[in-house]
């Protein structure tokens, strides 16, 4: 997810629009979230890559949290505010990949795997 998190921040500072990442499970699945939220126009999947396409405009800044030596996880009630409500809290919960906002409605703890805004 480091991988991850550091190919999109670095597209978004140079301009490009297509960024290359290997698959995983959760890598699907945390696209598949960004796609919903607006943050990515789309995916390709290939045998071993994803191939991002990303809405320049739409990213300003993507953080890390959780990290292999150092997990963090949150309870729903604990979750780190966004600066002006303007971004989202990705976290992996019990049932699946999750927004800051889903989880606090279905009452959802889980690792807190970036921020984005």
């Amino acid at each position: 997810m480091s991988d991850f998190v550091a190919r999109i921040n670095n597209a978004v500072m140079v301009g490009n629009e297509n960024v290359v990442v290997l698959k995983n499970n959760l890598v699907i699945e945390v696209s598949k979230k960004l796609v919903t939220l607006g943050y990515l126009e789309g995916f390709e999947e290939q045998e071993r890559t994803l191939t991002l396409q990303i809405k320049l405009n739409g990213i300003s800044s993507i953080k890390r949290y959780s990290k292999p030596g150092h997990r963090q996880y949150f309870s729903y009630k604990e979750f780190p505010k966004i600066i002006n409500g303007m971004g989202y809290n990705i976290l992996t919960t019990s049932k699946g990949v999750k927004t800051n906002i889903e989880a606090k409605e279905k009452k959802l703890g889980g690792e807190l795997l970036f921020t984005i805004f």
